[in-house]
Formats: C-alpha cells, structure tokens, sequence
C-alpha cells in the first residue's frame, strides 16, 4: 500500500513543536514567590490565577501580575512567551487543587486487589470490574470520557484535534504472596510520611496523579493542540495481550509517554527471557552424604524472592545431623552476607530455610535472592545426585549468587542497556519433576541461539561430572527496545525534567520491561526516582506524599508541553 509519509509524519511533528525553552531557563522563578504567597487552596482555576496576579501586584510586580491575568480567558491560545509561565500555573495548580484528593484516591485504588490469578483472566475478576466502575466514576466527576475496552483497557480522553497524545499506565499488580509487610499492603497507610501498598508506584500512583493532571488541564480552559488520552492496561503484569487487542480497536497514538519506569527518561528495555532447568531421573544416581526431599521459594517471575526452604534426610550420622547442618549454614552465612539460614526439624526431617528481601527481578540490587543463597548452600552439602540434589547441585555450580549469568556462560553487556541480569525466580516441582526458572533480562548483542548454546555447554559439562542430567529450556519472550537519545520526544522530556527539578539529567536505559515498547517510539517518564532502588513488586511498596505529587507536577508539564497549544 503506497502511503503519503507527509500525512502520517505532519500530526506527529506537530505534537511536538512545542516551542523550546532556553537551556537553563527557569520559567517559573520570577513567579514562585507569588505562588506560596497567592493560597487559594481548592480554588478553581481563574480564581487560583487572580490569587496568583494578586499576591505578585502586591508584591509590586505589576507586569508580571497582567500577564497572569491575560491568561484567566478561557478557550484563548495561550501566547508563546508566556508558554513556561502557563506551565509553571499548572503545576501549581494541580497540587493547590487536587494534591489532597490524590492522597485519597490512591489510597481508594490500593484497596482492589488486582492481582491475577491462574487460570483466570483479569477482566473478569470482581476486584477488576470494582476498579473499572471506580475508574469510570472519578473520570466522569472529573469531566472526562470514559471507555474500557472490554476490560482489557480502560481509555480516559481530554478531548482536542488531532493528533492524540497517550500517557500509557498499567491498573493490575503483583500479588504479595510469600512477603512480609510491615503495614498492611492494600490500605496505603501513611507511615512516616511513606503511603505504604502494593501499586503505589506501580502503576496506581500515576494513574491518580494523571487522571488530575487531565482535570487541571481541563479546569485551564485553553485549547489543546491535540487529543489526551490515559490509558489503563490491566495485564501489564501477567500477558501483555490486553495492548494488543485495544489496537485493534482504537486507533495508535501519535506520541506514547509511559509512567511505569524511571526518570528522567527511560529510552532503552533490555529483552524479557525465562531460563528453564529440569532435572532428569538416573538409574543410579550418585552417592552423597545428604538427600535433598524437596525445595520450593519463589512468587513470581519478575520478583526477587524474599523466602526458601529445602527438607534434607542425612544419609549419615543422624543424631549429630543437625549440629553439623546449624553449624555449616551458619558458617556460611557469615562467609555470604547478608544471607540468612535458619535449621529446624521437620518430622523426620531437617529444613533449612533461607530469608532474603524481596525487589524486582529486573534490578537485582533492589533486593536479595533466598533462592540463590538456598541453592548455592545446599550444593556444598555433597547431595545425592537424584533429581532434586542433581537441581541443587547444578544450580550452585552454574548460577550460585550471581546476577550476571557469568557461569552460566551468557555474561553480556551493551555499551547503552547495561549488563544482562539473572534472577533465581522459582524452585518448584512441576509434573514430579524438580523445576529451577530464573528470570534474565537481556540487552542488544546477545541472541537466544548464542544463550542456548552456552547453557547446553554447561549441562553437558554438569552431566560429565555428575552423571545427573539437566534439561533446559531458553524462552525469549520480547527483544531489547531502544529509542535513540537524538529523538525528539527524548529530549524534550529530558527538558522538561530539567525545567521542573532544576537539575539536569541523562536519559536510562532499564532491565524491566514496560509495555511503551509496544508502542512506536515509546518512551516512559518515571514514575521511580531511581531503578537501582526500585520499590515496585518489593515488600512495603511505598510512595511518598511528595513523590506523588512531584509525578503530577513533572506530568502536567509535560502533556502541556507536548500536547498544549500556545500562539505565536
């Protein structure tokens, strides 16, 4: 089909030709004075700016104060030297106005528990449908459209021209199954400043903040330069199916700007792979001092795991078993920290359990892996190389602690995405058969054939020690996503985070992976402060009153930058 690159390009560029602030240029300085002075908490927008006009005439800044009230017209393009002083208004604005219902409403959004649940789809679980009607209820309040898309994604549109603009966040969660919490994970109680609950960063927190941001923008009155979409998917964390079926069905946005990474902008996602480790029976299994029962941990793929536990049988000395096997973990434990071994008696068994501290599997430093510590002590015990000591044994000679999947031969870094992670997510028996699945996450330079082969390398060297067999299996699940920094959209949110904090910044290239990557060019503007201590999918979850707020601060500047509308 022959398509006219003019008409496909012209929407996209205009959305962003926003006009460019000059480096450095802090539109807001002359005016934040008169913002702490002008009140007007709960005001609606034209009083907030005459409050805002009034405390700068006050103050003796007669120019400035005209300009504020030149812009109180509704449906009146705002001029383009007053583009920045508009900006800084609406952020003002939207915290002044709506800061205290944001509090509110996310901790109303905490309390559905939507998490999936196997063999089930998400659309159609009660606490789902409970946030979609809630959803549509704030929307509407708010005086903006609503629709779902059979529940896969729900669609809250800011109406303008062409072309549309999408803020892309995600309303599921990780369950918090095998985590310890400190507050209760679905209340969002504020403890020490912190609103503690699973999806306050992700992704609920953004949804709060951007569906005012929407309503600031429309409480302005001016006229946009294009359609505002928030849309809210509801498998981001399980399938990913629920995206494509929307786009089947809406039309692609121009511009996509997720809120469900890092600041200041996230460009670059390494790929989505699950390593599989299955071991096979042997006839004659090789003699050892302990026989591994059973081992388990683990509560989802892209979760560190804070807990694990492994039921021994000593095929020694018995009585002195488990002074022998206290000793040796503890030993080891100091030798590692900071792991955690506790042994106790089960039955005619002895457990040893491992305690670690949960994070996203994408970061590993945002956490520390039980599993890992488990499996790497249990492999100097000398196990039987039946099924589960063979597992134990392999998973401490190929994997142990590491994160770098350096002795598993598929250590790989690229210059802009960073090193390739590893993550022991599960120990568990599927089908009677003992199970490892560690979570990578890959950059540019490596492919699934080059990890294959290296993995087949290290069981068959496994096998030729051991005589224990190892099966494994290598699944891909998406490809490395990059956005060149030189693009556009990069550099005007990178100017936007600069025109909102003060402070320069870089953009990151994360291990997670965020549905923007479905999207052409897409990119995310935080909502983390930081992907090295990433809260999301972790124990006490928690975003602060200020963060929140901050989030909505940094979103309103950049809708209105990208999709506002100033005459020259």
């Amino acid at each position: 089909m022959n398509v006219d690159c003019r008409a496909v390009l012209f929407p996209i560029l205009a959305l962003l030709a926003a006009p460019a602030l000059p480096a450095g240029a802090d539109p807001c300085a002359e005016l934040k004075p008169h913002l702490e002075a002008a009140g007007g908490k709960d005001a609606d927008f034209q009083t907030y700016l005459k409050s805002v006009a009034g405390a700068a005439r006050k103050a003796g800044a007669a120019e400035l104060a005209s300009r504020v009230e030149s812009l109180a017209e509704k449906d009146k393009p705002v001029p383009a030297a007053s583009a920045g002083v508009a900006s800084c208004l609406l952020q003002s604005y939207v915290v002044s106005r709506y800061g205290d219902r944001m509090v509110r409403d996310l901790q109303e959004m905490v309390a559905f528990r939507t998490f999936a649940v196997e063999g089930q789809a998400n659309w159609n679980l009660p606490e789902f449908l409970r946030q979609r009607q809630w959803l549509e209820r704030k929307a509407r309040e708010l005086g903006l459209a609503f629709k779902s898309y059979d529940g896969r994604v729900e669609e809250i549109t800011l109406p303008g021209p062409k072309p549309i603009f999408a803020l892309l966040t995600h309303g599921d969660v990780q369950d918090v199954q095998g985590q310890q919490w400190s507050s209760p994970p679905w209340e969002a109680k504020i403890v020490d400043g912190r609103m503690i609950g699973r999806g306050t960063e992700d992704d609920k927190g953004p949804i709060v903040a951007a569906l005012y941001v929407m309503a600031a923008l429309r409480d302005s009155g001016w006229p946009l330069g294009s359609t505002v979409r928030l849309l809210v998917a509801n498998a981001e964390e399980s399938s990913w199916e629920e995206i494509p079926y929307y786009l089947e069905r809406a039309p692609m946005p121009d511009v996509t700007v997720g809120l469900d990474a890092a600041y200041p902008v996230t460009h670059a996602q390494k790929g989505y792979g699950i390593l599989t480790f299955r071991a096979q029976p042997v006839a004659e299994p090789r003699p050892g001092k302990w026989r591994v029962a059973r081992m388990s941990g683990g509560s989802g793929m892209s979760i560190i795991p804070e807990r694990g536990e492994a039921l021994l049988e000593p095929l020694g000395d018995k009585a002195a078993a488990l002074d022998e096997l206290t000793r040796r973990a503890a030993e080891w434990a100091k030798a590692h920290p900071p792991a955690k071994l506790g042994v106790s008696r089960e039955g005619d068994l002895l457990k040893v359990t491992a305690e670690g501290r949960g994070g996203h599997s994408s970061e590993p430093a945002s956490g520390h892996n039980a599993l890992g510590d488990l499996a790497a002590f249990l492999a100097t015990l000398e196990p039987r190389m039946d099924p589960w000591g063979a597992l134990a044994s392999f998973l401490g000679f190929a994997v142990g602690t590491e994160t770098d999947g350096r002795s598993l031969g598929i250590q790989h870094a690229d210059p802009a995405m960073g090193a390739l992670t590893s993550s022991l997510s599960f120990l568990l028996e599927e089908s009677g058969a003992p199970v490892a699945r560690i979570n990578i996450r890959v950059p540019r330079g490596i492919t699934k054939e080059q990890i294959e082969k290296s993995l087949g390398e290290r069981a068959a060297a496994f096998v030729k020690q051991t005589g224990a067999t190892i099966a494994t299996e290598t699944a891909l699940l998406s490809e490395p996503h990059y956005v060149p920094t030189r693009e556009t959209l990069v550099s005007t949110l990178l100017s936007v985070w600069e025109e909102v904090t003060g402070t320069p910044g870089k953009p990151v290239a994360i291990g997670g992976g965020t549905q923007a990557r479905l999207f052409p060019g897409g990119v995310d503007f935080g909502p983390a402060s930081s992907m090295q201590n990433y809260r999301g999918h972790g124990t006490d979850e928690y975003l602060t009153v200020e963060e929140l707020h901050r989030i909505a601060e940094l979103t309103i500047a950049a809708v209105w930058r990208l999709a506002g509308r100033s005459r020259l």
